[in-house]
């Protein structure tokens, strides 16, 4: 239960982060540089995934310190590249 509570709050700070910003996407890339700052990652990718077009595109990054941005390289990802990732991903893995 006290894992969770951190996490709440956590997320809780980002969202207040977030909303010192007056657009969507200011807002969203203080969330995601909040949250990677305080999990101390490397990066944070978040993907549009496309159905119809089946293909996924990263809209938002964030990137440590020294850590080189993909974001330009991660554009109209065919899904069934991507869902190698995704997998990982529901497993917890990295």
């Amino acid at each position: 239960m006290e894992t969770i509570i951190k996490y709440e709050l956590t997320i809780n700070k980002a969202i207040r982060a977030s909303l010192e910003h007056d657009t969507p996407d200011e807002q969203i890339n203080a969330f995601i540089r909040f949250l990677g700052k305080e999990i101390g990652a490397d990066r944070i990718y978040i993907f549009e995934d496309s159905q119809k077009e089946n293909i996924t595109n990263n809209t938002y990054e964030w990137c440590a310190d020294g850590v080189k941005p993909e974001i330009d390289n991660l554009q109209e990802l065919s899904m069934d590249v991507i869902t190698v990732s995704y997998t990982h991903l529901r497993a917890h893995e990295t």
